[in-house]
């Protein structure tokens, strides 16, 4: 088998628009063996946009004695023939050289193609990046010049060996399965599969796997059973004060004194609140304790995280660093919700489905291919694609199902039982506190880091929401028996009628599009702003009144009922034919009923300690709505279901406190009976040499001006601001509105492109997508709200300037803050002092905390509202920052002071 591996350098991606080639480099192989190199720049005849020499850092003195295309296509024709075209993304290469090989004369069919992107998102499944330079760093590929032809050329040449061995190095079993799939691949991998299955059928070798249903799993590694050892002396251990063997350590005061904080606290059963300024180390400060803990009461000790991103450095980098430090052999597990974990017999099911979208192909593959590595079968493990994404409900583990032989949530819950450390998330710990069964195994001690986030993840988890697109595609999932769906699998497969069920389907999805048309123009009518994007409408039950009203309580009845009577004649259908359980068909059916009744207890039951609200996009489609509801209290329940009853919780954040005091989330997490241990362990940074804030005199004061004005000001500012360093810039909004119109006249000014603009919502996608575009170019300016705030961690020297638009106050149409403030006020408190400046502050630290993550760092904050300086609140915004110079001058001025 031959393999012509090819790498294109253009003008630009449109050859049918005048972009033209001018480089190219050939790798050909043979028998798994590179064979021939070949590379040539190529005189495009037209001039080379500055952006593609940026890139590629080919000038137009490099191709000016360069031949044209013209003469070297006869060769480039001939090395194609009989072999196989390979490209890192060959529906950009093919066409482009298809295109220059016709405009010189030669007409060539298409050869087999093979593209080493789909490849690689097949048979490396969990790697986090699939562009060329990140695999070939993964793989441990020198890539001497990205972006330059002969460069990728070669790289994309090693990375097609190293899949190929890759699908050799798999079980039977699973390339056949591959080569099911294979016919709707970009790549035309039909022949070689046939070979490989061949040759292990010749000379079978499947160790390491055990097989279920025709699928090749992972065989587990068995779990040692617990060690216990009471000889082990924490006291001791730290007194002694060991050098802690790793390179890069540094000594800090901080993190030894928040280790004998968490000990204190888990050894003589307290609660505590620990913020841990920057630079600590604070996940190591509290999981060098626990372990000792866990082991002598042999007990586990759970750690609760937030972000998923905590989870993987405490996995990835603190429990190796860990084993080199501890005197004594542990076991570290991570456990979540089901719905994390895959379900085998659902992904059969789904495997054996006709192929519907290159999603559903891709996702298959990939799965295949995870199932003889994963151990876990935890989902955050796959790089799913974002339809991928979309599917995981067709594949995850549900909450009421049976458990099975290879019920990776069950087998998840036995690795947890033998672990001396079981970290989880915020979510799944609400889950477990609220179980009639517990999840977790019994513990008496937990570590809650990003300690901030709890109350508001149990307001979720205890709140409901519905939204339209999900319902709807849900309905579009199950479908009405007469095209694909979930409904029309059933019918293939019984003889009974389902007449009546496909009617009330389709009456279904009529319906509830209404519904949610009438709810989206029932928010407009309540809260006309022709400016905003999104509105939001808190409501009452027992409150609405009118005809619209009324006329979406009895649509809502009609829903319902039908849906009710839906569920009556599948259980029916379920009861006569009990052989088609497992059919996704009756899942969904489940889902659709609860989702109703969700909807109706939502819109109908009062409880003045549930606030209500439903959104909708004023530009999306007219039923493009959401409902929700949430608790706006849950001091009580931490009080009585958590601190009660566990012997010591440990909180900790960098972002606990206000003005020195622990009060805000004392009361707000009902700790005020338990006399926590409250301690601040400030950053070891010299933040007066690191850091500088400023606030820039010129600017209009926010209540002053219109959204559109202040948006300008803000605009002008940013762009002198960026003119000015040369570099990145973090710009921190509290709305979408205000970010939507600054980003709006920010683009429209940098009409000479001099720096790259990213924007949340825009179409830059998620948050880690933004954040590594950010990373790539020498001159960008990011726009983030809320998930930027905080989590966002940007390697050193990538970020010098962040901007601070508004003091994070949520806004005045927010819901939840809206009923909170009610109901503090009801009680006769001060709803300003007791909820909206803590949290404001709170998250105004977190926007500095972006700033400064080393000792190394240099930076800026700019902060625009000058309310900062000018409002009596406004030193509690400056007292919770560490002690660095203010300035208080016109921009101009400011900005010589930057250095």
């Amino acid at each position: 088998m031959r393999f012509v591996v090819i790498d294109l350098e253009t003008t630009g991606n449109a050859p049918q628009k005048g972009d033209r080639m001018i480089q190219i480099g050939i790798v050909i192989i043979e028998n798994e063996q590179i064979v021939e190199r070949f590379s040539r720049f190529i005189n495009p005849e037209c001039e080379i946009p500055l952006f593609i020499q940026q890139l590629t850092q080919i000038d137009e003195q490099m191709v000016k004695t360069a031949p044209v295309f013209a003469e070297i296509a006869e060769e480039i024709a001939n090395k194609l023939a009989g072999a196989y075209f390979v490209a890192h993304n060959v529906s950009f290469d093919w066409p482009f050289l298809q295109a220059e090989l016709q405009a010189a004369g030669i007409s060539l069919s298409p050869p087999p193609m093979i593209d080493t992107v789909e490849m690689a998102r097949i048979l490396f499944p969990t790697v986090e990046s699939y562009k060329l330079s990140d695999l070939a760093q993964m793989l441990a590929i020198h890539h001497e010049n990205p972006h330059q032809a002969d460069s990728d050329a070669e790289v994309t040449a090693k990375l097609w060996l190293c899949l190929l061995q890759k699908l050799q190095s798999l079980p039977l079993a699973t390339v056949q399965q591959l080569k099911r799939l294979s016919k709707d691949w970009k790549s035309e991998m039909h022949a070689i599969l046939d070979a490989i299955i061949a040759k292990k059928m010749a000379a079978p070798d499947e160790e390491g796997y055990v097989y279920y249903r025709g699928i090749a799993i992972k065989k587990r590694t068995e779990a040692s059973k617990k060690q216990s050892d009471a000889s082990y002396s924490f006291t001791e251990w730290v007194a002694d004060e060991p050098p802690l063997p790793f390179p890069q350590y540094e000594h800090r005061d901080g993190q030894w004194e928040m280790m004998k904080v968490v000990y204190e606290a888990l050894d003589t059963s307290q609660h505590a609140m620990i913020e841990a300024g920057t630079g600590i180390g604070k996940s190591l400060a509290y999981f060098l304790p626990s372990l000792y803990v866990a082991k002598k009461q042999q007990k586990p000790v759970v750690i609760s995280t937030y972000t998923l991103q905590l989870q993987k450095q405490l996995i990835e980098r603190d429990v190796p660093l860990l084993r080199k430090i501890v005197p004594f052999p542990f076991r570290v597990v991570l456990l979540k919700g089901k719905r994390n974990y895959l379900s085998l017999d659902k992904f059969i099911s789904f495997l054996q489905e006709p192929n519907k979208t290159y999603d559903a192909v891709l996702t298959k593959g990939q799965v295949l291919v995870w199932l003889t590595e994963t151990e876990t079968g935890d989902v955050d493990e796959l790089q799913l694609s974002s339809g991928g994404q979309l599917l995981w409900p067709l594949l995850h583990l549900d909450e009421q199902k049976e458990v099975g032989e290879h019920d990776f949530f069950r087998l998840a819950c036995e690795r947890a039982s033998e672990a001396d450390v079981v970290i989880t998330n915020h979510a799944f710990l609400m889950q477990d506190i609220t179980a009639t069964n517990p999840l977790l195994p019994a513990y008496d001690h937990l570590i809650v880091d990003e300690a901030h986030h709890l109350e508001e993840t149990a307001s979720r988890y205890f709140g409901r929401h519905v939204e339209y697109v999900a319902l709807r595609l849900l309905l579009t999932r199950i479908g009405t028996g007469d095209e694909e769906g979930s409904l029309f699998q059933l019918k293939k497969r019984i003889d009974k009628e389902v007449c009546s069920i496909q009617a009330r389907l389709r009456d279904l999805q009529i319906e509830c599009d209404e519904w949610f048309r009438l709810v989206r123009r029932y928010v407009i009518t309540k809260q006309p702003n022709v400016h905003a994007s999104r509105l939001r409408y808190r409501f009452d039950p027992q409150k609405e009144c009118g005809r619209s009203w009324e006329a979406m309580k009895e649509l809502l009845w009609r829903i319902a009922d039908q849906t009710k009577k839906l569920a009556q004649e599948v259980n029916e259908v379920k009861k006569s034919v009990p052989t088609l359980s497992a059919l996704s068909f009756f899942s969904d059916i489940d889902e659709l009923l609860s989702t109703v009744n969700t909807l109706q207890e939502v819109m109908e039951t009062a409880d003045p300690l549930v606030v209500r609200w439903m959104e909708v996009e004023t530009k999306g489609a007219a039923n493009a709505t959401a409902i929700y509801c949430q608790p706006i209290d849950l001091e009580a329940f931490f009080a009585e279901e958590l601190f009660a009853k566990k012997k010591s919780v440990v909180l900790t954040s960098a972002t606990l406190s206000m003005n020195g005091s622990f009060s805000y989330l004392i009361s707000r997490l009902g700790l005020e009976d338990f006399y926590p241990i409250c301690r601040t362990i400030p950053s070891p940074f010299p933040y007066a040499e690191q850091a500088k804030v400023m606030v820039p005199r010129d600017l209009p004061s926010v209540s002053s001006v219109s959204l559109e004005k202040y948006a300008e000001a803000v605009a002008s500012h940013l762009l002198t601001i960026a003119k000015h360093i040369n570099g990145k810039i973090l710009v921190l909004f509290t709305s979408y509105e205000l970010l939507r119109l600054t980003a709006a006249i920010v683009k429209e000014r940098n009409d000479d492109e001099t720096f790259v603009l990213l924007a949340q919502g825009g179409q830059g996608g998620s948050a880690s997508k933004l954040t590594k575009a950010f990373q790539q170019f020498d001159k960008a300016m990011l726009f983030g709200t809320s998930s930027f705030w905080e989590g966002i961690d940007f390697p050193r020297e990538a970020l010098s300037v962040v901007v601070i638009v508004r003091l994070p106050f949520a806004p005045p149409d927010d819901p939840v803050m809206e009923a909170k403030s009610d109901y503090i006020r009801a009680k006769g408190g001060n709803p300003f002092y007791e909820l909206s400046l803590p949290q404001a502050v709170i998250r105004f630290k977190q926007g500095f905390g972006r700033l400064i993550r080393t000792k190394d760092d240099r930076g800026v904050l700019f902060v625009f509202d000058r309310r900062l300086l000018t409002a009596s609140y406004g030193r509690y915004f400056l007292a919770s920052l560490p002690d660095v110079p203010v300035y208080d001058e016109p921009l101009e001025q400011l900005l010589q002071k930057m250095g």
